[in-house]
């Protein structure tokens, strides 16, 4: 690796790699020797996998609901940062004294306030907070508690670590962290062992024990979930990774209620009772109750349960109060006062406007700092002096002088550099370092790693996970061999067998429903578009303006086209067909078009994407990689492209089948899918019976292979095609996955499965009436093997019940809504707050 043994950094900055002299640092030795076997090609190779695996992954840093926002993925840089184990102990007492002192004040600020009285921190500061709320007041620890911190780190020329942000409320970035190393791990393989890099899981297993630990007086198997902001949130990928993690279930809040004082799981089975709850969410939305905001943010009531001691959540609300940095001029008298001791770790350099003598030093700087909210989260909205005009200049200082005690300023600094290798090259990266702590026992254990972004630019990095151009993984070296350890629990005692798994939330269920009839819709919806494009390449335009209504009405019923374009005489002239058909296929039509209807497939999967293997997720996310406007823009490329996309379908369907174990997961994505295919039968069959040429042999070999059912009509009809055997084969056979009455039969079959609460043996449950009901009907259309039945006999009875079928489809729908999805309640809004995000 000569390019890395060249690597110079700038001589303005403090170099992680390499000294003043150039001489490289002794802990980098270890991994220039084991780089020493790979060239820059393979390298190349190595850093297009590790960002391909993320890709894979699903990581990104923007949530799939966030308006006017797409997905930005994670990249990552092939080489770490590596610090030595000296270095890293200093670095670790720090972090964890820090995590404790911002415990100690919280609990000094919500109760004896000693802090306040003794003149250590000025009341304004304090009480023109809007983050200090009087309803924290009365929560007892044991209910309310810090478990894990986060610390933003830089390094600055000197070589001096400044703790740029705390971040006490939730803070992001551990998934991300464990991604990285995960991935590093598997794109360069043996490396940790060869440089002896300490493991992270010590880190998530002390997590582990101290939730059990902290419910131990209440229950001996605690029942903990994992409270997510849900997909819209920036940092969604991190909640549903750490919930895989550490193997607890992810909820949001509308999957949690309050009953006899109580917090309650809705699950399909009933109530189960919440012993911990793991937050990541903004500290100001978790009781709209008390709190206000909008109720589906929060679980109304829980701040009292809290104060009844009958869940425990972590970290509680109040430990947010600390993130914002006016407290950060303060924290070293206020260690001294609360912990008899020095603050390891300073913060940099920071003034509150609110104190006349600060504003005074600001003022005379005022050029070379960054001005910040005072009261806000670090990593919101920031002003660098120095990218001001001057007119921008003198109306932030008009702004500040209005209202001094709603900012801070800070020192600009220049973080400390390490080499990067992006895109073949290698090049100095500026360090925004975050690393973790955890509460062990009373005390704070700091994470033997971390989290790195990197910019390439020296300017001033938003205190955010989201911010920096890549991210880079953190090894600390050992002065000897690292045990390897393992988040798997070692056995203690042989748990209880079980089948299935009935504590399936409610809103689970009901996504994993409309999952399985997107994907059908899209499934059904690709192989219309398929034998249209089809048609259009090989047909005459008289040819297929007759036979292509039908579909395209299919189509235009479902909003994925113009409705005028499937009306008599708009078909286009041949040479414009494909212009206008493959435009028409993109529009965007409100998210109901192709592509639309594929983000809801990717939308609900990231819903779900917890309950679901990492091959599932990867195949839809191969599929959002497919249905792209810039690849079908010619009729050829149109139909190759519904091919792959039915293909990987079917591949996200099979594992549906095969892979998911019985349980609700599974019945609820079939049920879906049996109902949807059910009414896109109904759609297209009744469309086409609308046809005066019904028995023409191209519209029913048409008809056939839109429904995949060609082979089957063929191995046992040979080439007689005929009206009748077309439509029992699609509507009254029970032997054929496609035919509308098989997918009644294995509606009877799933129904039946599922986890009813209250089975009542002289009442059946409505869905299982109507689905009956239906059978009977459809089976009372089948020819009678005995008596030779007529075209004319048959038809009348399908088309009824074709005509009603749609409305029977939403009805089983809305049953099974009302039984299984909904829980209604009344939740009382006492005032409205701002937004807020988790950094």
């Amino acid at each position: 690796m000569a390019k890395l043994t060249a690597y110079a950094g700038p001589t303005h900055a403090y170099d992680e790699f390499k000294f003043s002299n150039g001489e490289i640092r002794p802990q980098w030795h270890s991994l220039l020797e084991a780089l020493g076997d790979l060239d820059e090609e393979e390298m190349s190779t190595r850093w297009r996998t590790a960002n391909r695996l993320l890709q894979e992954n699903g990581v990104n840093i923007t949530g799939f609901e966030q308006e006017h926002q797409t997905l930005r993925p994670w990249e990552i840089d092939l080489l770490p940062a590596v610090y030595s184990q000296q270095d890293w102990r200093f670095l670790g007492e720090g972090v964890s004294q820090r995590a404790q002192l911002i415990r100690e004040i919280v609990r000094d600020l919500y109760g004896d306030q000693n802090l306040l009285i003794e003149g250590i921190l000025p009341t304004d500061l304090v009480f023109k907070n809007q983050e200090f709320l009087r309803h924290y007041s009365l929560l007892p620890m044991e209910s309310s508690d810090l478990l894990l911190y986060g610390c933003e780190l830089a390094r600055g020329p000197s070589g001096q670590w400044w703790v740029m942000a705390d971040r006490g409320s939730a803070p992001a970035g551990l998934s991300y962290t464990l991604e990285n190393r995960i991935v590093l791990s598997n794109t360069l393989p043996q490396f940790l062992r060869k440089c002896q890099i300490y493991r992270l899981a010590p880190y998530f297993i002390d997590l582990q024990e101290t939730i059990k630990r902290l419910t131990s007086d209440r229950t001996s198997n605690p029942f903990v979930v994992l409270m997510s902001g849900g997909p819209g949130h920036p940092f969604h990928f991190e909640d549903v990774f750490l919930a895989r993690y550490l193997g607890i279930p992810l909820v949001e809040p509308d999957d949690l209620t309050i009953r006899k004082n109580q917090l309650w799981l809705k699950t399909l089975a009933g109530l189960n009772r919440v012993d911990v709850l793991l937050r990541r969410t903004a500290d100001h939305r978790i009781d709209p109750l008390e709190l206000g905001g909008p109720a589906p943010n929060g679980v109304s009531g829980l701040l009292n349960v809290m104060r009844l001691r009958n869940v425990t959540m972590l970290n509680g609300p109040e430990y947010g109060l600390l993130d914002s940095p006016v407290f950060m001029p303060y924290l070293r008298a206020c260690c001294q006062r609360l912990l008899n001791a020095d603050l390891i770790l300073p913060s940099i350099a920071t003034w509150w406007c609110g104190e006349p003598a600060a504003w005074a030093t600001v003022k005379r700087q005022f050029e070379n700092l960054v001005i910040k909210p005072a009261f806000s989260h670090s990593g919101s909205k920031e002003y660098v002096v120095s990218d001001l005009t001057t007119k921008e200049r003198d109306q932030l200082i008009a702004q500040i002088e209005k209202k001094p005690w709603d900012y801070v300023a800070q020192e600009k600094i220049i973080r400390s550099t390490a080499p990067c290798w992006i895109r073949d090259q290698i090049v100095p990266g500026y360090l925004a370092v975050r690393t973790f702590a955890v509460q062990k026992d009373g005390h704070f254990e700091t994470m033997n790693g971390g989290l790195i972004r990197v910019e390439t630019s020296p300017k001033p990095m938003p205190l955010s996970v989201s911010a920096g151009q890549y991210g880079k993984d953190i090894w600390i070296q050992s002065d000897r061999p690292v045990a390897p350890i393992s988040l798997l629990a070692r056995i203690q005692e042989p748990p209880e067998l079980q089948r299935g798994n009935q504590r399936l939330p409610s809103r689970a269920a009901d996504n994993l429903y409309w999952l399985g009839r997107y994907l059908e819709r899209l499934e059904f919806s690709a192989r219309l578009i398929r034998k249209i494009t089809e048609r259009m390449l090989s047909e005459s335009n008289q040819q297929a303006s007759e036979d292509l209504m039908p579909m395209l009405g299919c189509l235009a019923e479902q909003g994925l086209i113009e409705e005028s374009f499937a009306l008599e005489g708009f078909f286009p002239e041949r040479e414009k067909m494909e212009t206008v058909w493959t435009k028409l296929i993109w529009e965007n039509r409100n998210g109901h078009g192709l592509e639309g209807l594929c983000g809801h497939v990717i939308r609900i999967s990231s819903l779900v994407r917890d309950r679901m293997s990492e091959d599932f997720w990867r195949a839809t996310l191969h599929m959002k990689e497919t249905v792209r406007p810039g690849r079908g823009v010619s009729l050829i490329d149109l139909k190759e492209m519904m091919t792959e996309l039915i293909q990987q379908i079917s591949a996200i369907t099979g594992q549906i089948d095969d892979g998911l174990v019985h349980g609700p997961t599974r019945t609820f994505l079939r049920i879906g899918r049996s109902l949807e295919r059910a009414r896109q039968l109904a759609i297209v069959l009744k469309k086409f019976l609308q046809r005066s040429n019904v028995r023409d042999v191209i519209s029913l070999v048409t008809l056939l292979d839109v429904c995949n059912s060609i082979m089957t009509y063929r191995s046992r009809y040979r080439g007689n095609f005929a009206v009748l055997p077309v439509f029992d084969l699609l509507v009254t056979d029970t032997t054929n996955p496609r035919a509308i009455l098989f997918q009644f039969d294995t509606l009877k079959g799933l129904l039946e499965e599922l986890p009813y609460r209250h089975k009542r043996k002289a009442q059946l449950p409505p869905e299982w009436d109507t689905v009956r009901r239906i059978r009977n009907e459809l089976q009372s259309l089948l020819p009678v093997s005995s008596s030779k039945v007529h075209w004319t006999e048959y038809r009348p009875g399908v088309v009824e019940l074709l005509r009603k079928l749609d409305d029977v489809i939403s009805e089983i729908s809305n049953q099974l809504t009302a039984t299984f999805f909904v829980h209604a309640e009344f939740t009382q809004q006492m005032d409205q707050r701002r937004e807020g995000e988790v950094t």
